[in-house]
């Protein structure tokens, strides 16, 4: 086996482990009281929001590499801190409905941005689609938490008001 092989099934499987939690906590908003299922939707939110600024930081550590990859990395590094504090803020100041949508909206945009998607183009086959697969999931995760707070049956957002 060769040790690029070796490097990418690292990744991912670290890839894939970080984000269970996630998973987990948004599975389980359907599945729980509806009182504890607001307390797994914020946990979920802030799940998200710890995980966008661990890839912040591990993204601005690579800022003094002189390789150009690595310096647009570095560049883009405060996406994901710009982010996770606008969601933060608007699910704190207005409502979570607010901040989960304005997280998804950003996680998807950022896929279609063109400075994003040039860095791609750099990037082995196999890294790419990891990249892609776990954005869907992580999309999807957040579409799920926005369909518990938009949910008419138990109007769980109700509180807020």
């Amino acid at each position: 086996m060769k040790d690029e092989d070796v490097l990418f099934r690292s990744i991912k499987g670290i890839s894939y482990i970080s984000i269970s939690p996630l998973i987990l906590l948004t599975a389980s908003l359907w599945f729980t009281p509806d009182n504890l299922a607001v307390v797994l939707a914020h946990l979920a939110q802030l799940y998200f929001s710890v995980f966008l600024l661990f890839l912040f930081g591990n993204m601005w550590s690579l800022r003094a590499n002189s390789n150009e990859l690595v310096s647009k990395l570095a560049n883009l590094s405060l996406l994901p801190l710009l982010i996770a504090i606008a969601g933060g803020t608007l699910t704190f100041f207005v409502n979570p409905i607010w901040g989960i949508s304005s997280l998804l909206f950003a996680v998807y945009t950022s896929r279609h941005i063109k400075y994003i998607t040039s860095i791609y183009s750099a990037l082995d086959k196999n890294y790419v689609d990891l990249i892609n697969k776990i954005s869907i999931i992580l999309c999807i995760c957040l579409m799920l938490i926005l369909v518990f707070w938009l949910n008419p049956y138990t109007n769980p957002i109700e509180i807020y008001y």
